[in-house]
């Protein structure tokens, strides 16, 4: 069975911004979906916006109204669907921003694949260890120019952090840890029956998910939820993929963990399902990865990711990077400090890379989607662990399943509902 393949590299290809051959993006889902189409249209003046899809009418149309006003040359023609399927059979799209919730990544990047456009997929990629497996071979097969939204891999911050990495300095490199911050602040909403807005196409938002009965507050954090996504480990795995790309930049080729487990608190009285704070660990042959969602920083620092050496610290975040020394026995410091802090990066470099990749016909995106399924897919190990009571498990990428854990097994695959099917390459 088919598993995610390994990569020896992390492409950086940043191409001209000049205008070229007109390049039409389409997007579903119109939460991170806007947010990047904007950004999109801000730094690339060639391409263009030409149709949006949502299940919410009233968000579809506030965020047409949005592009048509600052992007008027560039997204002054956009369409407007309800229905994905619609979309792509619009054969001037060239891309399509997939930005659902988590429960629809897999089926509609299958049906953009097959349409033959190119797709950037939000992150995680896939909901389910499965889902991963199957978006690498799909794009195996179809070859499209395929990105995903773990974009802090085309931040200069983090580059430039790689790039002290590579140089050694830090010495013998054992650790890395990634972290967020947040709440255990409990969750609490009625529990009586809620009316379906008459602007939201409830069914068509469940899809593939289990029938439940309607609440604004499941819909809107969703990601709390075990039917749409995996929390907080799921939605920063951010973190994780530069930690891997950090260790990748050590010299150490990808593969999978000898273990993995994990573990989380959850308030007595919340109403979501999925841990408030958790801490999950990763390892490795000659490392390993903790990735936490806890209450207090680390390194004065609200998220971020550190690798840890025999000679010093170098953290890591959306701010900037510093590098803390170890002592030696004599009390003076093994390396030079450094810092550089600037503007709070975001997505832009990413999206211009998506785009000249596209425009270029170039497969070599900077976050193709076997790198952003790995990282994906160990989240989703690291949640079947904590969704199993803690065990630490050992996955065998070769055979899609976990040595001797038939209950670890039962959440490797998604079980679609609704008549939707699960898609095949």
């Amino acid at each position: 069975m088919a598993g995610v393949g390994l990569y020896a590299s992390m492409p950086l290809n940043y191409a001209s911004n000049a205008p070229s051959d007109r390049v039409n993006i389409g997007v579903i889902g119109l939460g991170f979906g806007a947010v990047n189409m904007r950004v999109m249209l801000e730094g690339n003046p060639f391409v263009h916006c030409t149709a949006l899809c949502d299940v919410d009418q009233t968000r579809l149309e506030e965020q047409a109204g949005i592009l048509k006003e600052k992007f008027p040359v560039n997204a002054g023609n956009v369409k407007l669907y309800n229905d994905f399927r619609r979309l792509l059979e619009e054969k001037d799209i060239d891309g399509v921003i997939v930005a659902t919730p988590d429960h629809w990544h897999t089926y509609i990047y299958s049906e953009v694949i097959k349409a033959g456009k190119a797709v950037y997929v939000e992150k995680p990629t896939g909901k389910t260890v499965a889902e991963c497996n199957l978006m690498v071979d799909l794009q195996r097969k179809y070859k499209n120019v395929v990105t995903t939204g773990l974009w802090q891999i085309s931040v200069d911050y983090f580059i430039e952090a790689f790039n002290i990495l590579k140089s050694g300095v830090l010495g013998d490199v054992y650790k890395a840890h990634a972290w967020i911050t947040g709440s255990t602040a409990p969750v609490i909403y009625s529990a009586a029956p809620q009316s379906i807005p008459e602007t939201l196409d409830y069914t068509m938002w469940l899809g593939p998910a289990p029938s439940r009965p309607y609440a604004k507050e499941r819909v809107r954090s969703w990601r709390h939820y075990w039917d749409y996504g995996g929390g907080r480990q799921t939605d920063w795995v951010h973190y994780l993929d530069s930690a891997l790309d950090g260790i990748a930049a050590l010299g150490h080729k990808r593969t999978y963990p000898k273990s993995v487990y994990s573990v989380g608190y959850k308030h007595p009285d919340t109403m979501t399902e999925v841990p408030s704070l958790q801490t999950s660990v990763f390892q490795f042959e000659d490392y390993h990865i903790v990735w936490e969602h806890q209450v207090s920083p680390l390194y004065n620092r609200g998220d971020g990711v550190a690798w840890i050496g025999s000679n010093g610290t170098l953290v890591c975040n959306r701010r900037g990077y510093e590098v803390f020394p170890a002592k030696g026995r004599d009390d003076k410091p093994l390396i030079e400090a450094g810092k550089k802090e600037g503007p709070y990066a975001n997505q832009y470099n990413h999206m211009i890379n998506w785009a000249t990749c596209i425009r270029d016909n170039n497969l070599n995106t900077n976050s193709p989607v076997d790198k952003g399924c790995y990282a994906s897919l160990l989240a989703n190990l690291a949640n079947i662990s904590y969704r199993t009571g803690g065990e630490s498990l050992a996955y065998l990428p070769s055979e899609q399943k976990f040595r001797n854990d038939p209950e670890a097994d039962s959440y490797i695959f998604p079980d679609y509902k609704n008549n939707w099917t699960y898609p095949q390459v």
